[in-house]
Protein backbone atom coordinates (compact mmCIF):
# COMPACT_ATOMS: atom_id res chain seq x y z
CA UNK A 1 0.00 0.00 0.00
CA UNK A 2 1.14 3.52 -0.79
CA UNK A 3 1.11 4.67 2.84
CA UNK A 4 3.12 1.67 4.00
CA UNK A 5 5.81 1.97 1.31
CA UNK A 6 6.42 5.53 2.38
CA UNK A 7 6.80 4.57 6.08
CA UNK A 8 10.21 4.67 7.69
CA UNK A 9 11.87 1.36 8.48
CA UNK A 10 11.27 2.03 12.15
CA UNK A 11 7.55 2.36 11.53
CA UNK A 12 7.59 -0.79 9.42
CA UNK A 13 9.18 -2.73 12.22
CA UNK A 14 6.58 -1.39 14.66
CA UNK A 15 3.78 -2.44 12.31
CA UNK A 16 5.39 -5.88 11.96
CA UNK A 17 5.57 -6.32 15.73
CA UNK A 18 1.95 -5.27 16.08
CA UNK A 19 0.85 -7.81 13.48
CA UNK A 20 2.98 -10.46 15.17
CA UNK A 21 1.32 -9.79 18.53
CA UNK A 22 -2.07 -10.12 16.83
CA UNK A 23 -1.01 -13.48 15.43
CA UNK A 24 -0.95 -12.37 11.81
CA UNK A 25 2.50 -13.70 10.93
CA UNK A 26 1.97 -13.38 7.16
CA UNK A 27 1.29 -9.66 7.55
CA UNK A 28 4.25 -9.33 9.94
CA UNK A 29 6.57 -10.95 7.38
CA UNK A 30 5.27 -8.47 4.80
CA UNK A 31 6.29 -5.50 6.95
CA UNK A 32 9.62 -7.12 7.91
CA UNK A 33 10.32 -7.75 4.20
CA UNK A 34 9.68 -4.11 3.34
CA UNK A 35 12.04 -3.05 6.10
CA UNK A 36 14.61 -5.56 4.82
CA UNK A 37 14.33 -4.24 1.26
CA UNK A 38 15.05 -0.81 2.70
CA UNK A 39 18.29 -2.22 4.16
CA UNK A 40 17.06 -2.76 7.72
CA UNK A 41 18.90 -5.87 8.95
CA UNK A 42 16.61 -6.21 11.94
CA UNK A 43 13.80 -7.06 9.53
CA UNK A 44 16.00 -9.77 7.99
CA UNK A 45 16.83 -11.05 11.47
CA UNK A 46 13.19 -11.29 12.54
CA UNK A 47 12.13 -13.18 9.41
CA UNK A 48 15.03 -15.56 9.87
CA UNK A 49 14.01 -16.20 13.48
CA UNK A 50 10.40 -16.86 12.47
CA UNK A 51 11.60 -19.60 10.13
CA UNK A 52 14.25 -20.88 12.54
CA UNK A 53 11.74 -21.46 15.34
CA UNK A 54 8.67 -22.12 13.17
CA UNK A 55 6.63 -19.27 14.62
CA UNK A 56 3.48 -19.01 12.53
CA UNK A 57 5.26 -20.54 9.54
CA UNK A 58 6.59 -23.97 8.68
CA UNK A 59 9.99 -24.31 10.29
CA UNK A 60 12.77 -24.04 7.75
CA UNK A 61 16.43 -23.86 8.70
CA UNK A 62 17.32 -23.31 5.04
CA UNK A 63 15.20 -20.16 4.86
CA UNK A 64 16.58 -18.99 8.23
CA UNK A 65 20.13 -19.41 6.90
CA UNK A 66 19.16 -17.56 3.73
CA UNK A 67 17.90 -14.55 5.68
CA UNK A 68 20.85 -14.53 8.10
CA UNK A 69 23.26 -14.57 5.16
CA UNK A 70 21.49 -11.50 3.78
CA UNK A 71 22.42 -9.75 7.04
CA UNK A 72 26.09 -10.53 6.36
CA UNK A 73 25.73 -9.37 2.73
CA UNK A 74 24.38 -6.10 4.09
CA UNK A 75 27.63 -5.69 6.03
CA UNK A 76 26.28 -6.53 9.47
CA UNK A 77 28.55 -9.04 11.24
CA UNK A 78 25.77 -10.02 13.67
CA UNK A 79 24.63 -12.45 11.01
CA UNK A 80 27.49 -14.73 12.08
CA UNK A 81 26.07 -15.32 15.54
CA UNK A 82 22.60 -15.94 14.15
CA UNK A 83 23.98 -18.43 11.64
CA UNK A 84 25.85 -20.12 14.48
CA UNK A 85 22.60 -20.68 16.39
CA UNK A 86 21.02 -22.35 13.34
CA UNK A 87 24.00 -24.68 12.88
CA UNK A 88 23.87 -25.44 16.60
CA UNK A 89 20.20 -26.40 16.20
CA UNK A 90 21.23 -28.62 13.29
CA UNK A 91 23.95 -30.16 15.50
CA UNK A 92 26.61 -29.09 13.01
CA UNK A 93 28.83 -27.87 15.82
CA UNK A 94 31.96 -27.33 13.69
CA UNK A 95 30.10 -24.79 11.54
CA UNK A 96 28.47 -23.25 14.61
CA UNK A 97 31.88 -22.70 16.23
CA UNK A 98 33.26 -21.24 12.98
CA UNK A 99 30.37 -18.75 12.88
CA UNK A 100 30.85 -17.75 16.53
CA UNK A 101 34.57 -17.20 15.97
CA UNK A 102 33.84 -15.08 12.89
CA UNK A 103 31.39 -13.03 14.97
CA UNK A 104 34.02 -12.42 17.66
CA UNK A 105 36.60 -11.44 15.05
CA UNK A 106 34.17 -9.09 13.32
CA UNK A 107 32.87 -7.48 16.51
CA UNK A 108 29.30 -6.22 16.37
CA UNK A 109 26.52 -6.14 18.94
CA UNK A 110 26.32 -9.96 19.09
CA UNK A 111 30.02 -10.39 19.83
CA UNK A 112 29.47 -11.34 23.47
CA UNK A 113 26.62 -13.64 22.60
CA UNK A 114 29.16 -15.40 20.42
CA UNK A 115 31.43 -15.72 23.47
CA UNK A 116 28.48 -17.47 25.15
CA UNK A 117 28.15 -19.79 22.14
CA UNK A 118 31.86 -20.67 22.24
CA UNK A 119 31.70 -21.20 25.99
CA UNK A 120 29.02 -23.87 25.46
CA UNK A 121 31.21 -25.52 22.81
CA UNK A 122 34.10 -25.79 25.28
CA UNK A 123 31.88 -26.84 28.18
CA UNK A 124 30.19 -29.71 26.36
CA UNK A 125 32.90 -30.57 23.82
CA UNK A 126 30.75 -29.60 20.83
CA UNK A 127 32.92 -28.49 17.92
CA UNK A 128 35.78 -27.97 20.37
CA UNK A 129 37.61 -30.23 22.77
CA UNK A 130 36.06 -30.09 26.24
CA UNK A 131 37.90 -27.41 28.19
CA UNK A 132 36.24 -26.11 31.38
CA UNK A 133 38.74 -23.29 32.09
CA UNK A 134 38.16 -21.87 28.60
CA UNK A 135 34.41 -22.33 28.99
CA UNK A 136 34.51 -20.37 32.24
CA UNK A 137 36.65 -17.66 30.62
CA UNK A 138 34.22 -17.18 27.74
CA UNK A 139 31.18 -17.32 30.03
CA UNK A 140 32.74 -14.62 32.23
CA UNK A 141 33.43 -12.41 29.19
CA UNK A 142 29.85 -12.81 28.01
CA UNK A 143 28.35 -12.33 31.48
CA UNK A 144 30.49 -9.24 32.05
CA UNK A 145 28.80 -7.66 29.05
CA UNK A 146 25.26 -8.47 30.12
CA UNK A 147 24.58 -11.83 28.44
CA UNK A 148 22.03 -13.29 30.86
CA UNK A 149 22.34 -16.84 29.49
CA UNK A 150 26.04 -16.79 30.36
CA UNK A 151 25.27 -15.70 33.92
CA UNK A 152 22.88 -18.63 34.28
CA UNK A 153 25.46 -21.01 32.80
CA UNK A 154 28.07 -19.81 35.31
CA UNK A 155 25.61 -20.35 38.12
CA UNK A 156 24.97 -23.89 36.92
CA UNK A 157 28.68 -24.69 36.64
CA UNK A 158 29.30 -23.59 40.23
CA UNK A 159 26.11 -25.33 41.35
CA UNK A 160 27.18 -28.65 39.76
CA UNK A 161 30.88 -28.26 40.51
CA UNK A 162 31.68 -28.63 36.82
CA UNK A 163 35.24 -27.50 36.16
CA UNK A 164 35.18 -25.58 39.45
CA UNK A 165 34.68 -26.42 43.10
CA UNK A 166 31.00 -26.76 43.94
CA UNK A 167 29.94 -23.50 45.55
CA UNK A 168 26.28 -22.69 46.13
CA UNK A 169 27.05 -19.14 47.25
CA UNK A 170 28.78 -18.27 43.97
CA UNK A 171 26.10 -20.13 42.01
CA UNK A 172 23.37 -18.08 43.72
CA UNK A 173 25.35 -14.88 43.05
CA UNK A 174 25.20 -15.54 39.31
CA UNK A 175 21.54 -16.54 39.36
CA UNK A 176 20.74 -13.31 41.20
CA UNK A 177 22.82 -11.34 38.67
CA UNK A 178 20.79 -12.95 35.89
CA UNK A 179 17.53 -11.93 37.57
CA UNK A 180 18.80 -8.39 38.07
CA UNK A 181 19.26 -8.24 34.28
CA UNK A 182 16.06 -10.14 33.48
CA UNK A 183 13.52 -10.51 36.29
CA UNK A 184 11.70 -13.27 34.40
CA UNK A 185 14.70 -15.47 33.59
CA UNK A 186 13.13 -18.94 34.15
CA UNK A 187 16.23 -21.03 34.93
CA UNK A 188 17.56 -18.50 37.45
CA UNK A 189 14.17 -18.27 39.14
CA UNK A 190 13.97 -22.05 39.30
CA UNK A 191 17.46 -22.46 40.76
CA UNK A 192 16.91 -19.83 43.44
CA UNK A 193 13.56 -21.39 44.32
CA UNK A 194 15.27 -24.74 44.82
CA UNK A 195 18.07 -23.05 46.78
CA UNK A 196 15.49 -21.76 49.26
CA UNK A 197 13.73 -25.13 49.36
CA UNK A 198 16.78 -27.36 49.86
CA UNK A 199 18.92 -24.82 51.71
CA UNK A 200 21.55 -24.66 48.97
CA UNK A 201 23.55 -21.58 49.98
CA UNK A 202 20.38 -20.05 51.44
CA UNK A 203 18.53 -20.49 54.71
CA UNK A 204 15.68 -22.88 53.92
CA UNK A 205 12.51 -20.83 53.50
CA UNK A 206 9.36 -22.44 52.09
CA UNK A 207 7.63 -19.11 51.43
CA UNK A 208 10.55 -17.73 49.41
CA UNK A 209 10.96 -21.06 47.64
CA UNK A 210 7.31 -20.96 46.61
CA UNK A 211 7.61 -17.33 45.45
CA UNK A 212 10.57 -18.03 43.15
CA UNK A 213 9.25 -21.36 41.90
CA UNK A 214 5.83 -19.93 41.05
CA UNK A 215 7.52 -17.18 39.04
CA UNK A 216 9.72 -19.76 37.33
CA UNK A 217 6.67 -21.80 36.28
CA UNK A 218 4.93 -18.64 35.03
CA UNK A 219 8.08 -17.90 32.99
CA UNK A 220 7.89 -21.35 31.38
CA UNK A 221 10.28 -23.42 33.53
CA UNK A 222 8.26 -26.64 33.67
CA UNK A 223 10.97 -28.78 35.25
CA UNK A 224 10.52 -27.12 38.66
CA UNK A 225 6.81 -27.95 38.94
CA UNK A 226 7.57 -31.07 40.96
CA UNK A 227 9.63 -29.11 43.50
CA UNK A 228 6.85 -26.53 43.71
CA UNK A 229 4.50 -29.42 44.43
CA UNK A 230 6.81 -30.51 47.24
CA UNK A 231 6.78 -27.00 48.71
CA UNK A 232 2.99 -27.05 48.80
CA UNK A 233 3.07 -30.59 50.23
CA UNK A 234 5.41 -29.52 53.03
CA UNK A 235 3.09 -26.59 53.76
CA UNK A 236 0.22 -29.13 53.93
CA UNK A 237 -1.51 -27.53 50.97
CA UNK A 238 -2.20 -30.94 49.46
CA UNK A 239 -4.61 -29.67 46.83
CA UNK A 240 -1.93 -27.52 45.16
CA UNK A 241 0.69 -30.20 45.77
CA UNK A 242 -1.46 -32.71 43.91
CA UNK A 243 -2.04 -30.17 41.10
CA UNK A 244 1.67 -29.58 40.48
CA UNK A 245 2.58 -33.24 40.82
CA UNK A 246 -0.03 -33.89 38.11
CA UNK A 247 1.57 -31.23 35.88
CA UNK A 248 5.03 -32.71 36.42
CA UNK A 249 3.89 -36.28 35.72
CA UNK A 250 4.06 -35.87 31.94
CA UNK A 251 6.44 -37.15 29.29
CA UNK A 252 9.51 -34.96 28.96
CA UNK A 253 9.45 -33.50 32.45
CA UNK A 254 12.71 -34.16 34.29
CA UNK A 255 10.82 -35.12 37.46
CA UNK A 256 8.15 -37.26 35.80
CA UNK A 257 9.03 -40.44 37.72
CA UNK A 258 9.21 -38.64 41.07
CA UNK A 259 5.87 -36.96 40.42
CA UNK A 260 4.28 -40.31 39.62
CA UNK A 261 5.71 -41.69 42.87
CA UNK A 262 4.20 -38.84 44.88
CA UNK A 263 0.81 -39.17 43.24
CA UNK A 264 0.87 -42.88 44.05
CA UNK A 265 1.71 -42.06 47.67
CA UNK A 266 -1.04 -39.44 47.93
CA UNK A 267 -3.70 -41.85 46.69
CA UNK A 268 -2.31 -44.70 48.77
CA UNK A 269 -2.40 -42.76 52.04
CA UNK A 270 -5.26 -40.37 51.26
CA UNK A 271 -3.20 -37.19 51.47
CA UNK A 272 -5.15 -34.31 49.95
CA UNK A 273 -7.25 -36.73 47.91
CA UNK A 274 -9.68 -39.48 48.78
CA UNK A 275 -7.75 -42.65 49.57
CA UNK A 276 -7.85 -44.81 46.45
CA UNK A 277 -5.59 -47.85 46.31
CA UNK A 278 -6.58 -48.63 42.72
CA UNK A 279 -5.37 -45.20 41.57
CA UNK A 280 -2.26 -45.59 43.73
CA UNK A 281 -1.45 -48.81 41.86
CA UNK A 282 -2.06 -47.05 38.52
CA UNK A 283 0.43 -44.28 39.36
CA UNK A 284 3.01 -46.69 40.78
CA UNK A 285 2.71 -48.77 37.62
CA UNK A 286 3.43 -45.69 35.49
CA UNK A 287 6.39 -44.79 37.67
CA UNK A 288 7.71 -48.36 37.60
CA UNK A 289 7.48 -48.50 33.82
CA UNK A 290 9.43 -45.23 33.67
CA UNK A 291 12.20 -46.68 35.86
CA UNK A 292 11.33 -45.41 39.34
CA UNK A 293 12.81 -47.61 42.09
CA UNK A 294 10.30 -46.40 44.66
CA UNK A 295 7.36 -47.09 42.36
CA UNK A 296 8.68 -50.58 41.61
CA UNK A 297 9.13 -51.31 45.30
CA UNK A 298 5.69 -49.92 46.23
CA UNK A 299 3.99 -51.74 43.37
CA UNK A 300 5.65 -54.98 44.43
CA UNK A 301 4.40 -54.54 47.99
CA UNK A 302 0.83 -53.79 46.90
CA UNK A 303 0.78 -56.78 44.54
CA UNK A 304 2.07 -59.04 47.28
CA UNK A 305 -0.49 -57.84 49.84
CA UNK A 306 -3.45 -57.32 47.50
CA UNK A 307 -3.75 -53.58 48.07
CA UNK A 308 -5.76 -52.04 45.23
CA UNK A 309 -5.05 -55.07 43.06
CA UNK A 310 -5.41 -58.86 43.16
CA UNK A 311 -2.61 -60.67 44.95
CA UNK A 312 0.09 -61.70 42.49
CA UNK A 313 3.19 -62.79 44.38
CA UNK A 314 5.13 -63.69 41.25
CA UNK A 315 4.61 -60.25 39.66
CA UNK A 316 5.23 -58.64 43.04
CA UNK A 317 8.60 -60.40 43.26
CA UNK A 318 9.41 -59.26 39.70
CA UNK A 319 8.93 -55.56 40.51
CA UNK A 320 10.63 -55.88 43.88
CA UNK A 321 13.63 -57.51 42.22
CA UNK A 322 13.80 -54.73 39.60
CA UNK A 323 13.87 -52.12 42.35
CA UNK A 324 16.44 -54.10 44.35
CA UNK A 325 18.74 -54.44 41.34
CA UNK A 326 18.64 -50.65 40.99
CA UNK A 327 19.82 -50.22 44.57
CA UNK A 328 16.57 -49.58 46.46
CA UNK A 329 17.32 -50.60 50.04
CA UNK A 330 13.71 -51.36 50.99
CA UNK A 331 13.39 -53.58 47.94
CA UNK A 332 16.61 -55.41 48.84
CA UNK A 333 15.14 -56.20 52.25
CA UNK A 334 11.83 -57.24 50.71
CA UNK A 335 13.60 -59.59 48.29
CA UNK A 336 15.32 -61.18 51.26
CA UNK A 337 11.92 -61.63 52.90
CA UNK A 338 10.45 -63.05 49.67
CA UNK A 339 13.16 -65.69 49.45
CA UNK A 340 12.89 -66.47 53.15
CA UNK A 341 9.11 -66.83 53.05
CA UNK A 342 8.79 -68.28 49.50
CA UNK A 343 6.63 -65.33 48.38
CA UNK A 344 6.57 -65.33 44.57
CA UNK A 345 9.88 -67.19 44.43
CA UNK A 346 11.09 -70.58 45.60
CA UNK A 347 12.25 -70.56 49.20
CA UNK A 348 16.00 -70.03 49.24
CA UNK A 349 17.64 -69.05 52.52
CA UNK A 350 21.00 -68.50 50.82
CA UNK A 351 19.45 -65.96 48.43
CA UNK A 352 17.56 -64.42 51.37
CA UNK A 353 20.84 -64.00 53.26
CA UNK A 354 22.50 -62.42 50.19
CA UNK A 355 19.76 -59.80 49.82
CA UNK A 356 19.62 -59.11 53.54
CA UNK A 357 23.38 -58.54 53.55
CA UNK A 358 23.12 -56.08 50.64
CA UNK A 359 20.36 -54.20 52.46
CA UNK A 360 22.32 -54.24 55.73
CA UNK A 361 25.42 -52.87 53.99
CA UNK A 362 23.19 -50.03 52.76
CA UNK A 363 22.23 -49.33 56.38
CA UNK A 364 18.93 -51.19 56.70
CA UNK A 365 18.54 -52.06 60.40
CA UNK A 366 15.70 -54.53 59.75
CA UNK A 367 18.00 -56.49 57.45
CA UNK A 368 20.62 -56.65 60.22
CA UNK A 369 17.99 -58.12 62.52
CA UNK A 370 16.89 -60.69 59.92
CA UNK A 371 20.50 -61.81 59.34
CA UNK A 372 20.71 -62.36 63.08
CA UNK A 373 17.55 -64.47 62.88
CA UNK A 374 18.97 -66.64 60.09
CA UNK A 375 22.03 -67.42 62.23
CA UNK A 376 19.86 -67.82 65.35
CA UNK A 377 17.61 -70.44 63.75
CA UNK A 378 20.23 -71.89 61.39
CA UNK A 379 18.23 -71.18 58.24
CA UNK A 380 20.49 -71.43 55.17
CA UNK A 381 23.56 -71.24 57.39
CA UNK A 382 24.95 -73.22 60.28
CA UNK A 383 23.31 -72.15 63.54
CA UNK A 384 25.69 -69.70 65.18
CA UNK A 385 24.62 -67.74 68.25
CA UNK A 386 27.82 -65.68 68.22
CA UNK A 387 27.11 -64.36 64.72
CA UNK A 388 23.43 -63.96 65.58
CA UNK A 389 24.44 -61.88 68.62
CA UNK A 390 26.78 -59.78 66.48
CA UNK A 391 24.05 -58.94 63.95
CA UNK A 392 21.42 -58.35 66.62
CA UNK A 393 23.76 -55.88 68.31
CA UNK A 394 24.36 -54.11 65.00
CA UNK A 395 20.62 -53.77 64.49
CA UNK A 396 20.14 -52.43 68.03
CA UNK A 397 22.98 -49.93 67.56
CA UNK A 398 21.27 -48.78 64.34
CA UNK A 399 18.06 -48.13 66.29
CA UNK A 400 16.08 -51.36 65.83
CA UNK A 401 14.92 -52.71 69.20
CA UNK A 402 13.23 -55.82 67.80
CA UNK A 403 16.28 -58.06 68.51
CA UNK A 404 16.34 -57.20 72.23
CA UNK A 405 14.32 -60.29 73.18
CA UNK A 406 16.22 -62.86 71.06
CA UNK A 407 19.49 -61.31 72.22
CA UNK A 408 18.31 -61.84 75.79
CA UNK A 409 17.62 -65.49 74.94
CA UNK A 410 21.16 -65.93 73.62
CA UNK A 411 22.45 -64.69 76.99
CA UNK A 412 20.01 -67.08 78.66
CA UNK A 413 21.47 -70.03 76.73
CA UNK A 414 24.92 -68.85 77.80
CA UNK A 415 23.63 -68.91 81.40
CA UNK A 416 24.25 -65.19 81.79
CA UNK A 417 20.83 -64.73 83.40
CA UNK A 418 21.38 -61.19 84.62
CA UNK A 419 22.14 -60.05 81.06
CA UNK A 420 19.19 -62.04 79.80
CA UNK A 421 16.90 -60.25 82.29
CA UNK A 422 18.40 -56.89 81.27
CA UNK A 423 17.48 -57.43 77.62
CA UNK A 424 14.09 -59.00 78.36
CA UNK A 425 13.16 -55.95 80.42
CA UNK A 426 14.25 -53.64 77.58
CA UNK A 427 12.10 -55.63 75.16
CA UNK A 428 9.05 -55.74 77.46
CA UNK A 429 7.84 -52.30 76.45
CA UNK A 430 4.96 -51.09 74.28
CA UNK A 431 5.88 -51.06 70.61
CA UNK A 432 8.44 -53.83 70.72
CA UNK A 433 7.48 -56.64 68.35
CA UNK A 434 8.48 -59.29 70.90
CA UNK A 435 7.01 -57.57 73.97
CA UNK A 436 4.65 -60.47 74.76
CA UNK A 437 7.43 -63.07 74.53
CA UNK A 438 9.85 -60.98 76.62
CA UNK A 439 7.21 -60.66 79.35
CA UNK A 440 6.80 -64.44 79.39
CA UNK A 441 10.58 -64.91 79.54
CA UNK A 442 10.76 -62.62 82.55
CA UNK A 443 8.08 -64.77 84.12
CA UNK A 444 10.23 -67.82 83.40
CA UNK A 445 13.24 -66.29 85.17
CA UNK A 446 11.19 -65.50 88.29
CA UNK A 447 9.74 -69.02 88.20
CA UNK A 448 13.19 -70.63 87.89
CA UNK A 449 14.96 -68.19 90.18
CA UNK A 450 17.70 -67.72 87.59
CA UNK A 451 19.36 -64.32 87.60
CA UNK A 452 16.80 -63.16 90.17
CA UNK A 453 15.39 -64.47 93.41
CA UNK A 454 12.57 -66.93 92.77
CA UNK A 455 9.23 -65.17 93.10
CA UNK A 456 6.10 -66.99 91.86
CA UNK A 457 3.87 -63.99 92.46
CA UNK A 458 6.00 -62.01 90.02
CA UNK A 459 5.89 -64.98 87.66
CA UNK A 460 2.13 -64.73 87.62
CA UNK A 461 2.28 -60.94 87.24
CA UNK A 462 4.52 -61.12 84.16
CA UNK A 463 2.60 -63.98 82.57
CA UNK A 464 -0.61 -62.00 82.95
CA UNK A 465 1.05 -59.07 81.19
CA UNK A 466 2.11 -61.41 78.39
CA UNK A 467 -1.35 -62.98 78.17
CA UNK A 468 -2.87 -59.50 78.07
CA UNK A 469 -0.84 -58.91 74.93
CA UNK A 470 -2.28 -62.00 73.27
CA UNK A 471 0.43 -64.63 73.90
CA UNK A 472 -1.28 -68.03 73.88
CA UNK A 473 1.66 -69.77 75.58
CA UNK A 474 1.42 -67.39 78.56
CA UNK A 475 -2.31 -68.14 78.85
CA UNK A 476 -1.56 -71.88 78.89
CA UNK A 477 1.08 -71.43 81.64
CA UNK A 478 -1.37 -69.37 83.71
CA UNK A 479 -3.81 -72.27 83.38
CA UNK A 480 -1.11 -74.57 84.73
CA UNK A 481 -0.33 -72.23 87.64
CA UNK A 482 -3.97 -71.99 88.70
CA UNK A 483 -4.46 -75.74 88.23
CA UNK A 484 -1.43 -76.52 90.42
CA UNK A 485 -1.68 -73.59 92.84
CA UNK A 486 1.79 -72.21 92.05
CA UNK A 487 2.13 -68.54 92.96
CA UNK A 488 -1.65 -68.29 93.23
CA UNK A 489 -4.41 -70.02 95.15
CA UNK A 490 -5.43 -73.19 93.36
CA UNK A 491 -8.51 -72.43 91.32
CA UNK A 492 -9.81 -74.95 88.76
CA UNK A 493 -12.39 -72.53 87.37
CA UNK A 494 -9.73 -69.91 86.61
CA UNK A 495 -7.44 -72.63 85.26
CA UNK A 496 -10.16 -73.69 82.81
CA UNK A 497 -10.73 -70.04 81.83
CA UNK A 498 -7.05 -69.56 80.98
CA UNK A 499 -6.87 -72.86 79.11
CA UNK A 500 -9.88 -71.89 77.02
CA UNK A 501 -8.32 -68.51 76.27
CA UNK A 502 -5.13 -70.27 75.19
CA UNK A 503 -7.12 -72.49 72.81
CA UNK A 504 -8.91 -69.46 71.35
CA UNK A 505 -5.59 -67.61 70.96
CA UNK A 506 -4.20 -70.54 68.97
CA UNK A 507 -1.64 -72.71 70.77
CA UNK A 508 0.00 -75.38 68.65
CA UNK A 509 -1.70 -78.76 68.12
CA UNK A 510 0.38 -80.64 70.67
CA UNK A 511 -0.31 -78.11 73.43
CA UNK A 512 -3.98 -77.95 72.44
CA UNK A 513 -4.32 -81.71 72.95
CA UNK A 514 -2.64 -81.50 76.37
CA UNK A 515 -4.93 -78.63 77.39
CA UNK A 516 -8.07 -80.52 76.33
CA UNK A 517 -6.93 -83.54 78.28
CA UNK A 518 -6.42 -81.41 81.41
CA UNK A 519 -9.79 -79.70 81.02
CA UNK A 520 -11.46 -83.09 80.57
CA UNK A 521 -9.75 -84.35 83.72
CA UNK A 522 -11.29 -81.47 85.70
CA UNK A 523 -14.75 -82.66 84.73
Amino acid sequence: MEMETKSTTEELLELAEQAREEGDIEKAIGFYSQAAEAGETDGMCQIGMLYQYGEGVEQSYDKAIEWYQKILEAGDTDGWFLLGTVYEDLEDYDKAVECYENQIEGGGSCQYFAFWGLAKAYQYGLGKEEDFPLALDYYHRAAGHGVVQAMVALGEMYFNGQGVAEDYDIANYWFEKALAADAEQPEALGHLGMAYYYGWGKAADLDKAREYLEKAVEAGEENVMFVLGRVYYDQEDYENAWRYFQKAAVDGNEAQEEAEDRLGDMYRFGEGVKKDLVKAVEWYKKGAEHGSEWAMCSLGYMLEHGEGVEVNEKLAAHWTLEAAKRGNTVAMFNMGADYEQAAGVEQDYVAAMAWYIRAAEAGDEDAMYKIGDLYYFGNGVEKDYSLAKEWYEKAIMAGNETPLMPLGTIYYYRQDYEKAMEFYLKAAVDGNRHQHIAEARIGDLYMEGTGVEQDLSKTVEWYKKSAGHGYAFAMKVLGDLYAEGNGVKKDIVKAKEWYEKALEAGVDEEEAMKIKMKVDSFD
